[in-house]
């Protein structure tokens, strides 16, 4: 089995996925708000990966396995990633918040060769450079102001440290877990910690967790959420994490910039700049090249 071409092939279909993920939390939003919508997203994912787990007769062996260390992982992605970036997001300009989210693979790259002393060639700093150069230059948007509030500044920076030690995190312990024991307790950690913080910010209007599973259209979008952009997405990370380096697993997060354009120009028929196709190829170029 070639587990290379496996792991690149699973690393792009998460950013497709994720790239549309984009669409489907648009949609949930108008329902609800992030946490509500994180607790739906989170629940949903936990009780899939536990009927898969059920349903598969799958058993966990955590004997003389660092545990400590894999619910730190749960404490990194989901919990910290998607504070930080939703709320920071909140507080941040679309432009700043893009640039941000796009130095992941830079900040990855750096913190791999630090901590796991896996060291990147010249030709793979060149390509990821070229890549993230490419999303930031699609995130500006002509005359917008590039701002963002000094809590919103500080919170996308925790995105994209909790974005990168989670990758590295999750590489180290691939040596003790599998792909599906990570993700199980990732999800695991997220159900419980949205769903007690929905409840403790909706106690005086408990109704705020229930009415917006009566709109079809929040359904289908915390589906989507739940089990492809969560289960197989973030399985299929952690997948490719196990036989990639970080610098070449990292640089595929760059494709959901692209996919997320092309879905809401074709989808939601949202306006096509003049730098997106340019910007796209360099951006693939990027990834191929590492």
């Amino acid at each position: 089995m070639n587990h290379k071409l496996l792991s690149r092939l699973a690393a792009v279909l998460t950013q497709t996925i994720w790239g549309f993920s984009f669409i489907a939390s648009k949609i949930a939003f108008s329902y609800t708000n992030p946490i509500i919508l994180l607790a739906y997203r989170f629940t949903t994912a936990f009780l899939v990966m536990h009927l898969i787990r059920t349903a598969a007769g799958i058993r966990f062996d955590m004997k003389g396995k660092p545990v400590k260390e894999l619910m730190i992982l749960g404490i990194l992605q989901p919990i910290a990633y998607f504070l930080c970036e939703n709320y920071g997001i909140e507080m941040s300009s679309a432009t700043f918040s893009g640039i941000m989210i796009a130095l992941i693979p830079i900040a990855s790259l750096i913190a791999a060769a630090l901590f796991l002393r896996e060291m990147p060639t010249v030709r793979q700093i060149f390509f990821s450079i070229l890549s993230v150069t490419g999303v930031i230059v699609m995130s500006v948007t002509p005359g917008q102001q590039q701002l963002a509030t000094v809590p919103g500044a500080v919170l996308m920076l925790g995105a994209v440290s909790a974005a990168a030690a989670y990758m590295l995190l999750s590489r180290k312990l691939s040596e003790q877990f599998t792909a599906f024991e990570r993700t199980y307790f990732m999800f695991a950690e997220g159900c419980v910690f949205f769903l007690i913080i929905a409840l403790l910010t909706n106690l005086r209007h408990p109704e705020a967790l229930a009415v917006p599973a009566g709109n079809p259209a929040f359904i289908l979008a915390v589906l989507f959420l739940g089990i492809l952009s969560s289960v197989v997405a973030f399985y299929s990370q952690n997948y490719s994490v196990t036989y990639l380096p970080v610098a070449e697993a990292t640089v595929f997060a760059n494709l959901s910039t692209v996919v997320a354009i092309i879905a809401g120009v074709l989808i939601l028929h949202e306006p096509l700049s003049r730098l997106t196709v340019p910007c796209t190829i360099v951006i693939i170029a990027g990834v191929i090249g590492v």
